[in-house]
């Protein structure tokens, strides 16, 4: 029982912090996952206050957050969108992703890393924050201009690569072997899974939600929606494939009903919570004590982050036809990390195979492109205003 209570003192105590840090955010204008950050780190077991020292209870929020966060995503993910970003939005972030993660994985082997932490820091640094872009783009009223479609388009399509990009990492370290056939193969079956899951979806996931809409019951639509993703992630954690792919495949089916309304407004304020959660209890994982040995790769991989970010993009852009500025104005504006980060991050750390001292380093830079971020977007919208 004395587990039981304690649990209820620490979500009382995470859920208290996380919100008066996340209004101090909010007042000073800053990025609400950076004062979730802050708290967590305050209230963890590494931090000043020491207020929640049970790791492994923070372990099962973040599963639990991990699964709602990239639920949600899906459900902002329906497959006609993916058909409208096209040829141009797949281009630029194939072209993002792909650069950053032969950049990661070279600072990682430049600074003596073992092999699977230079390739999940690789991985973690490859995809921009879709949260903090898409949050400063609609601050600033600029969601429906001609270049946030584009960001957008190019920001689903990274959180659809990290998708694959984590499962195909955990059946990897799963099975131990990296070799190109068993990439290819672990790729397979990944699409496999993906696409008999989505068919599934599209056929019965329509005629499951009308029979539910006839009971007037909100509380069953919730309770089927959140059991579709939970279940889904299960299953994808059983065959193989990293928890995170199940949810968000959960969230595509049902986007594509005309139910998805419903549902993303029902689940959102769970989602909500338990996004900040996922963030503060990051923030309470990480030992601070170690960036003091390790502030030049901090430094180092931050710069790299930057300028490797902004140059990819701008690459991607280009190799499209646009103008220097305006690919100038997109690369600045999606130089940053965020959710995924941490998301990978987590699947190294459960998967047991990356170092204690990555993720404070990743979250130090993660930290610090999530608060020169929105003064980055910022600056990126600016420059591209005069072709709107």
């Amino acid at each position: 029982m004395a587990g039981g209570i304690e649990l209820v003192g620490d979500l009382g105590y995470l859920l208290l912090i996380c919100s008066g840090i996340g209004a101090l955010a909010y007042i000073f204008k800053q990025p609400m996952i950076l004062g979730f950050l802050i708290a967590g780190i305050l209230i963890g077991p590494f931090g000043p206050l020491k207020l929640i020292q049970n790791t492994e209870m923070l372990n099962n929020f973040t599963d639990i957050a991990i699964v709602l966060l990239l639920f949600g995503v899906g459900l902002s993910f329906p497959l006609r969108q993916l058909r409208a970003i096209g040829r141009l939005g797949t281009g630029i972030a194939v072209i993002e992703v792909l650069a950053m993660l032969g950049i990661g994985f070279a600072v990682g082997e430049g600074m003596g890393w073992s092999l699977y932490d230079a390739m999940f820091l690789a991985a973690a640094i490859s995809v921009s924050s879709t949260a903090i872009i898409v949050k400063v783009l609609e601050d600033m009223g600029k969601m429906e201009a001609t270049s946030s479609m584009l960001m957008i388009g190019v920001l689903v399509i990274e959180d659809l690569v990290a998708v694959v990009m984590i499962s195909a990492m955990h059946a990897g370290v799963v099975s131990g072997s990296f070799d190109v056939l068993q990439i290819l193969m672990t790729v397979a079956r990944i699409a496999l899974f993906i696409g008999g899951t989505i068919a599934g979806g599209v056929i019965f996931m329509p005629k499951i939600f009308s029979l539910i809409a006839k009971l007037e019951r909100y509380e069953i639509t919730i309770m089927f929606a959140l059991g579709t993703a939970f279940g889904l992630a299960f299953l994808s954690h059983q065959l193989g494939f990293s928890a995170a792919t199940g949810a968000f495949l959960a969230g595509v089916i049902i986007a594509g009903t005309r139910f998805s309304e419903q549902v993303s407004n029902l689940i959102t304020p769970t989602r909500e919570v338990f996004t900040a959660i996922f963030f503060v209890t990051i923030g309470a994982l990480m030992n601070l004590s170690t960036v003091s040995l390790f502030w030049m790769p901090i430094a180092i991989i931050t710069a790299v982050t930057i300028l490797g970010k902004i140059g990819a993009v701008y690459a991607g852009v280009k190799v499209f036809g646009f103008e220097k500025t305006f690919a100038i104005g997109i690369g600045l504006s999606m130089a940053q990390l965020g959710e995924f980060s941490f998301v990978v991050l987590k699947t190294g750390q459960d998967l047991g195979v990356i170092s204690p001292f990555l993720l404070p380093i990743v979250g130090m830079v993660v930290a610090l492109t999530t608060f020169v971020g929105p003064m980055m977007v910022k600056l990126g919208v600016r420059t591209i205003a005069i072709y709107e």
